[in-house]
């Protein structure tokens, strides 16, 4: 197991700089100093598990899983969950930042992570700041602001909601997205979120007065344009990310527009009907929801409650939701594609959790009381959103899109 000296250290917190303040720097680079013995007995102890042939799965390793979780947090970033999450999204783009732990022991723990990964009790608090995952979703946002011309998703305050440090550092090195992985991924948020607020503005044709954005993470819509009285937005997401969310707005001197209402919710634990009646959500009256990068991190059973409830709701209403596909139906380098990135993600606590055939998937719809299934598959979307453009952008093939209908 190689030693982690003082120098290797520093090395290694080099690469964080760009996606740091000077004082953030220097206060991870206090408690990685702090907690080095520590995580060398948590390297040595992951190593002896795998030399007695332990089990990710076994309580032994659940032990380790909780160590290394605690240790990650207390030699990074402490109690403060905004810089957590700028520390875990840099570690998804900085594969140097491990490269100290053998391929066992990463392998070794990602599984034990993944297998003691578990929804929050009931009563557990949710802290301020955004899931490393959307943190992610709101750089390659902002960075398709900057690399992509002409624009799939025109939003200004993509950039903005970053904070003026993310937002001067992305602008110094927006080339740290500029790779083929990257772009499709940029691409991806671009054309889901692109194609939510055009069936939002569809709806409103229709007479639709109504906007819930499930999950709404650090998604910028209801700031862009007036909404048309008497129209209202509904943000529903944890607390703790709608705090965070709200406090870099308003510092950025941006007022929340007239309409917009925010409800805090967990999906996994919380009736959606009840906590969305009790915040002024009118299921009497038609509705459209968008529903972006959620369910994949929720069991399927969670998916098909909250796609129940919405089922529910006054007829003329409609969900635009993503998913994963299942494996089987993805190619060789796609599923090797989904293997990797569900790995990161289960790493720094966020795993997937389902995935769905589509034929399947609208017979369950059906089945809930949605009356019309409207699949978006890549082809479809990239006729609609990319056509005519030199830039060589495309979509993945691991998610797919559908609106359906009550």
């Amino acid at each position: 197991m190689q030693t982690d000296t003082i120098e290797t250290i520093q090395a290694r917190l080099s690469l964080l700089a760009s996606y740091l303040t000077p004082s953030e720097m220097e206060d991870v680079r206090q408690r990685a100093l702090a907690h080095a013995a520590d995580w060398q007995q948590l390297l040595d102890d992951a190593a002896h598990a795998i030399a007695n042939y332990m089990s990710p799965q076994d309580d032994a390793a659940a032990v380790l899983a909780m160590r290394w979780a605690t240790l990650f947090r207390s030699s990074h970033a402490g109690s403060d969950a905004a810089l957590d999450a700028k520390v875990r999204f840099a570690y998804e783009r900085e594969p140097g930042l491990s490269a100290h732990i053998g391929p066992q022991v990463r392998d070794f723990m990602r599984h034990a992570l993944l297998h003691l990964h578990q929804p929050l009790p009931a009563g557990a608090m949710q802290v301020a700041g955004p899931k490393p995952s959307a943190l992610s979703v709101a750089h390659l946002r902002a960075a398709h602001q900057l690399l992509d011309q002409p624009l799939i998703l025109d939003d200004p305050l993509a950039l903005t909601i970053l904070g003026p440090d993310g937002e001067a550092a992305l602008r110094a090195n927006p080339q740290q997205y500029d790779n083929p992985v990257a772009a499709v991924m940029r691409t991806t948020i671009a054309v889901r979120s692109r194609l939510a607020e055009d069936c939002w503005h569809a709806a409103q044709e229709q007479g639709v007065s109504q906007y819930a954005i499930l999950g709404a993470g650090l998604d910028t819509s209801a700031w862009r344009g007036k909404l048309p009285a008497p129209a209202a937005v509904y943000e529903v997401d944890l607390p703790g990310v709608q705090q965070w969310k709200r406090e870099r707005l308003h510092a950025a001197g941006m007022s929340e527009p007239q309409g917009l209402r925010f409800i805090a919710v967990d999906f996994a634990r919380q009736n959606l009907h009840e906590t969305m009646r009790t915040a002024g959500f009118s299921w009497e009256q038609p509705a459209f929801f968008s529903w972006l990068g959620v369910s994949m991190y929720l069991c399927e059973d969670e998916v098909m409650q909250t796609l129940s409830t919405i089922a529910q709701s006054a007829p003329g209403s409609s969900i635009v939701f993503d998913y994963l596909l299942d494996p089987k139906l993805l190619s060789a380098m796609e599923r090797s594609a989904m293997q990797m990135f569900g790995a990161r993600l289960a790493a720094q606590g966020e795993p997937w959790r389902c995935h769905f055939v589509p034929e399947q998937l609208e017979a369950r719809l059906r089945q809930l009381g949605f009356h019309h299934i409207q699949h978006f598959a890549a082809g479809q979307l990239s006729e609609r959103y990319l056509s005519g453009r030199s830039d060589g952008l495309r979509l993945g093939g691991t998610t797919r899109l559908l609106r359906a209908f009550t």
